[in-house]
């Protein structure tokens, strides 16, 4: 059995290892793995999940880094297809706290974009307890189609369908085009989360809460609202929204903060957590990663974070 199982986009991320100079001021980068499924496949890993991840790479150096450094994190990498033809993708951070950290994606021809409805028949989604998925997925045939097919074949097998929205609006031609793909997706998820920016995107809606409201009305059960230094908020059809408060860290980089709280929500939903006490320790895994230099190489484990609780002077959920 896999608790969780992340389909998506996976990478090399070099972040600038000099802080607080752009691009120009540079002189060399760090290598990291990134990109949100890979991310999330690590942070629920190393929170005690077995976790599992279907991506794609290509026969490419940058995709023996990536694989490498799965493996050695026990993230299942059984069913990841190596593609002759197309290359593993990349990221080029720079860091300047606390609010600048221009990113460049390299994602032509990307490996992951060309995962299959086959490479999804052959996974174990229905061996898994969620699935889990990105909005980027649907940026390009084939893996539009995959995604979608994931969703449907994870929901007939009775598996949590969870949809990270992942907007990143230069992988699209116009936030409009990713309304409707996403829509399309939320369709067929149980749960999803997303930035209020995210759900503004994914909706329409000139505010978050009007587009919770626009996609919990269209059909989806419940909704996790990410706020930053703000916390989160869980949404659910009918009830009102419900503020999940955050924690106070210093900030380094915000970079892979959302794929360190999906991480930890998916840790206590998993466990039958509340969706509310699911996101307070979203929130706690979120807060480390931001005082950190990278994402999956700096998840953190489970008793980090029950070290962080007790240095807020904050309860655990459980």
């Amino acid at each position: 059995m896999i608790d969780v199982l992340c389909m998506g986009r996976s990478s090399i991320d070099l972040y600038a290892h000099e802080i607080g100079v752009p691009i120009t001021g540079v002189k060399s980068f760090d290598a990291y793995v990134g990109g949100c499924p890979a991310n999330v496949s690590v942070g629920t890993r190393r929170l005690g999940l077995r976790s599992a991840l279907l991506t794609a790479v290509g026969t490419d150096q940058v995709g023996d880094f990536v694989l490498d450094f799965l493996q050695r994190e026990g993230v299942n990498i059984d069913y990841v297809p190596r593609l002759q033809e197309r290359r593993t993708s990349a990221a080029l951070l720079t860091i300047q706290p606390p609010d600048t950290f221009p990113l460049t994606f390299y994602r032509d021809n990307c490996a992951d974009l060309g995962l299959t409805i086959e490479h999804v028949a052959a996974a174990p989604l229905a061996e898994s307890k969620a699935v889990f998925l990105s909005g980027t997925g649907l940026s390009e045939e084939p893996s539009r189609t995959a995604t979608l097919f994931a969703a449907e074949s994870a929901r007939a097998s009775g598996v949590t369908v969870v949809v990270d929205i992942d907007y990143r609006a230069s992988l699209w031609p116009s936030a409009d085009a990713f309304g409707v793909n996403v829509r399309t997706l939320l369709a067929r998820a149980d749960l999803a989360i997303g930035t209020e920016e995210e759900v503004m995107a994914a909706t329409g809606a000139a505010d978050a809460v009007e587009g919770a409201r626009r996609l919990l009305e269209a059909g989806l059960p419940a909704l996790v609202l990410k706020r930053g230094i703000d916390g989160a908020v869980v949404c659910r059809r009918g009830d009102p929204p419900v503020a999940v408060p955050p924690f106070t860290v210093d900030v380094l980089n915000v970079l892979g903060a959302g794929d360190a709280f999906a991480s930890g929500f998916l840790y206590g939903h998993v466990h039958g957590w509340t969706l509310e006490e699911a996101a307070r320790f979203g929130n706690a895994t979120g807060a480390i990663v931001v005082t950190r230099h990278g994402c999956a190489n700096f998840m953190p484990t489970l008793p980090e974070v029950h070290d962080f609780f007790k240095a807020q002077g904050a309860v655990l959920p459980r």
